[in-house]
C-alpha cells in the first residue's frame, strides 16, 4: 500500500541548519589552512598556494541529511609527490638498474659505513607523508576532547566540542593537476591511483541554482533525506544531482517546495534513464558517468525510483 506524501511531511523533511553548516565549513577551513601552513615550513614539496580544500559530497550544496559525513579533498599540486607515492612495479629490475648505474659512475655501492655514520635511507616525500603530517598538525589545533583517526586513504576528525554531536569530518589527501582539474587518489594497498574529474559539476550546480533558486537545492536535500531514511545510507550525489539537474526549469516553483517536489519526482519517474545526462559531462548519460559507476549506478537509480513509487502525490 502506498503512503500519502503531503505538504506537511515534505516541509518536515526539508529542514536544514545553515548556520551550523557554515560553522563547520569555517572551522574545517581554518584547521586545514593552519595545518598546511605548518607543513609548508617543514617540507619544500608543499606550498599553501598550490593546495586546495574542496568539499566533494552533499556538503558542497548544503543538501545534507542526518547520515551525512563531511567529505573534503585536501589536494596538493606537485608532480613530484605523485611520482614518489607510487611504488615501482619490478623491484629486482630496478635494483639491477641502480647497481649498473652506480658501477658505471665508479661508485662503490656497498662499502663499510664509517663509525657514527647514519644508516637510515633517505626517503622521498610522498602522499603518505603528507597524510601523516596533516594528522600531526591538525592535532595541535584541536581541543583535547577531539580525536583524529588515520586510515589507509583518508583521515577523520570527530569531537563534540570542535564540531558538534555525531559529526565526522573526512579529509582525503590527494594529488592535484590544476591545469586539467584532475584529482588523483592514491591507495597504497593496491598501489594505484583513482582519477577523479568533476568536470562541469560545480558550474552546473551554480547555474541551476541561479535559474531556479534555492528550491533546486531543496530537491537534492529531499532526495538525500528520503533515501537515507529508506536505505540507511546517502545516495551517490553525482547521480542525485544529475537527476534533479535534468528536470526542466519550468517544474521549479520558487515559492512552493511541495509542488516542486511533486513535479520533479513525477518527471524523474516517467523519464527514461537513458535520456538523463551527467551533471559533470553533458556528453554522457548517468549510466556512462564514471563517478556514478563507482557507486553501481543502475542499482542506486533503481532504489531511487522504487523509493518514489512508494508514495502517492
Amino acid at each position: 500500500m502506498k503512503s500519502k506524501l503531503n505538504r506537511e511531511l515534505i516541509d518536515d523533511l526539508n529542514q536544514n541548519n545553515e548556520e551550523f553548516l557554515d560553522n563547520i565549513s569555517s572551522k574545517v577551513t581554518a584547521l586545514v589552512d593552519n595545518a598546511l601552513a605548518d607543513i609548508s615550513l617543514k617540507s619544500p614539496f608543499v606550498r599553501t598556494d598550490r593546495c586546495l580544500l574542496l568539499p566533494v559530497n552533499e556538503i558542497c550544496t548544503g543538501a545534507v541529511a542526518q547520515l551525512t559525513e563531511f567529505d573534503y579533498f585536501v589536494a596538493v599540486d606537485n608532480p613530484q609527490i605523485e611520482l614518489n607515492s607510487k611504488k615501482k612495479g619490478n623491484f629486482w629490475k630496478n635494483v639491477w638498474r641502480e647497481f649498473r648505474a652506480s658501477f658505471r659512475l665508479g661508485k662503490k655501492k656497498y662499502k663499510k659505513e664509517k663509525v657514527g655514520a647514519s644508516t637510515e635511507p633517505v626517503t622521498k616525500y610522498n602522499i603518505e607523508d603528507f597524510k601523516h603530517d596533516l594528522v600531526n598538525s591538525l592535532a595541535n589545533y584541536l581541543l583535547p576532547t577531539s580525536i583524529v583517526y588515520e586510515y589507509t586513504t583518508h583521515l577523520s576528525m570527530v569531537g563534540i566540542d570542535d564540531f558538534g554531536t555525531n559529526v565526522r569530518i573526512n579529509l582525503i589527501p590527494c594529488c592535484l593537476n590544476a591545469k586539467q582539474q584532475e584529482f588523483k587518489l592514491y591507495n597504497p594497498r593496491k598501489n594505484k591511483y583513482t582519477s577523479i574529474k568533476f568536470g562541469d559539476r560545480f558550474s552546473n550546480l551554480s547555474m541551476k541554482t541561479r535559474e531556479c533558486g534555492d528550491v533546486f537545492i531543496d530537491m537534492i536535500r529531499l532526495f538525500n533525506v528520503m533515501y537515507s531514511k529508506n536505505y540507511n545510507k546517502i545516495p551517490n550525489q553525482i547521480l542525485v544531482e544529475s537527476l534533479v539537474f535534468n528536470c526542466p526549469n519550468i517544474l521549479f516553483d520558487k515559492n512552493d517546495v511541495y509542488k516542486t517536489f511533486v513535479n520533479v519526482a513525477n518527471y524523474i519517474r516517467l523519464t527514461s534513464a537513458s535520456s538523463m545526462l551527467s551533471i559533470c559531462d553533458g556528453s554522457k548519460t548517468i549510466f556512462q558517468e564514471p563517478l556514478v559507476l563507482l557507486e553501481y549506478s543502475q542499482v542506486e537509480y533503481g532504489k531511487i525510483i522504487s523509493m518514489l513509487d512508494k508514495f502517492t502525490f
